[in-house]
């Protein structure tokens, strides 16, 4: 007991002073600032948004230079869009909970405003995802609709097939699709988006948030008329020795678009798949890589957690909570990933999200699920795929062994605002902004 804990403290002690991280330059610009959606920790005072200085010129580097309350309490701050957007157009996000979707003005940074906040279409409820297209309208994604599903044993209300929308960029809603499928046997739970505009194809993936049912597939839409042209299971995952890792299939989650026009992507249980003939009679899904992970502790848990991805070039870039690692695949040939890198995050921090600076080589890092009192700054070596944690940002991780700063850090856990004296706050998802 005594050598696990000291074993332990060690280990940690290493990981907060940066020892054998890689040291990997820092290539770019970069962009001067952080946005976020914040949730304040006790709930006893509105969420917020945030922003913070990551200029790597500034001597301020983690300072939060502004806030905006949002005039609610225990929001679940959760998903933003992904990339940041071109100058002039505003993010769209969500606080899950309440089914709130917001659309913030950026064009004024550092200071924010709320240009327009707007709830689900009936029947559909519970946006999770929101996707830029080249015309500048957000796709969203909607994980349930009013009455029950498919699955008997989906015991949430409502809890029937969420579906599709697509907004103005000013919040205009367009059209609305369902995502149910007379074959699915359980709900079909829009989660995440790839276009294809030039195919005139969508392909998306079906994920739970809070929900206990959900579809294992990857439904291809006609983006025109968002018309459902077909439902593909996701197979089985299994390592390259061909061990089965069951489970491993659940909840289809990041897919992104490949240069030559196919689709690859992970499930939330870390198996990874390549589409190809998106835009044929018979696309084609494949099972071409598996982590192993750690079997699920739970009935209702999925194991892995590999969340929100990043592709950089030919590099995979995977958090995988579960893990407390993120996972770096070289993609050279998608039919045959091959793992380049991983860097190994704190026990206490699950990773989850990620998003790229447009400007450098930096990473935003967060976590899900605890541990999103701060996050991760990381660097990757483009032309290797090595990850390394900022050491322009050092700040204090709660539960660190002897209170020492941890490289790459930028911490949440605070008492003020410049809104006011709120206290320690928590953060899902941010986005490097110009």
């Amino acid at each position: 007991m005594i050598r696990t804990f000291f074993g332990a403290a060690l280990v940690l002690a290493l990981t907060a002073c940066g020892a054998g991280d890689p040291e990997i330059p820092l290539t770019g610009a970069g962009s001067p600032y952080l946005f976020a959606f914040a949730g304040d920790d006790d709930n006893a005072e509105s969420d917020f948004l945030l922003v913070l200085d990551v200029d790597p010129a500034s001597d301020r580097a983690g300072t939060v230079v502004s806030t905006l309350t949002i005039g609610q309490k225990n929001t679940m701050p959760h998903h933003t869009e992904y990339v940041p957007p071109p100058p002039g157009e505003p993010i769209f996000m969500n606080g899950h909970r309440p089914e709130l979707s917001l659309i913030v003005d950026v064009t004024n940074l550092p200071d924010l405003a709320i240009q327009k906040t707007f709830s689900p279409p009936a029947p559909l409820r519970f946006p999770h995802d929101y996707t830029r297209t080249p015309s500048g309208t957000r796709l969203v994604g909607f994980l349930r609709s009013e009455g029950t599903g498919p699955d008997a044993g989906e015991k949430v209300t409502p809890g029937n097939h969420g579906g599709i929308a697509e907004y103005s960029v000013d919040g205009a809603l367009l059209r609305a699709v369902s995502a149910a499928a007379p074959s699915l046997a359980k709900p079909m739970r829009p989660y995440a988006f790839a276009l294809l505009q030039e195919y005139d194809r969508l392909v998306v993936t079906s994920a739970p948030m809070m929900e206990k049912s959900w579809a294992d597939v990857v439904q291809i839409y006609r983006y025109s008329d968002l018309s459902l042209l077909h439902t593909l299971d996701l197979p089985p995952g299994q390592l390259a020795d061909g061990t089965p890792v069951p489970g491993a299939e659940a909840a289809g989650f990041g897919p992104r678009r490949l240069a030559d026009g196919s689709v690859f992507l992970n499930s939330y249980g870390c198996a990874f798949y390549h589409l190809t003939a998106i835009d044929s009679d018979a696309p084609t899904l494949t099972m071409v890589h598996t982590l192993k992970t750690p079997p699920a502790r739970r009935d209702d848990e999925i194991r892995g957690a590999c969340g929100i991805p990043v592709r950089v070039g030919r590099y995979w870039v995977q958090p995988a909570g579960f893990l407390n690692a993120v996972v770096v695949l070289d993609l050279a040939d998608p039919d045959a990933p091959r793992e380049v890198f991983r860097l190994k995050t704190p026990d206490d921090f699950r990773p989850h999200w990620l998003a790229k600076d447009p400007a450098s080589n930096r990473l935003v890092l967060g976590a899900e699920l605890g541990g999103e009192q701060g996050f991760f700054i990381l660097r990757i070596d483009e032309t290797t795929g090595r990850l390394g944690f900022d050491p322009a940002f050092r700040d204090k991780k709660p539960g660190r062994v002897f209170d020492r700063p941890t490289s790459g850090y930028v911490s949440l856990n605070r008492d003020d605002w410049p809104h006011g004296k709120s206290g320690p706050a928590w953060g899902h998802a941010a986005l490097f902004l110009e």
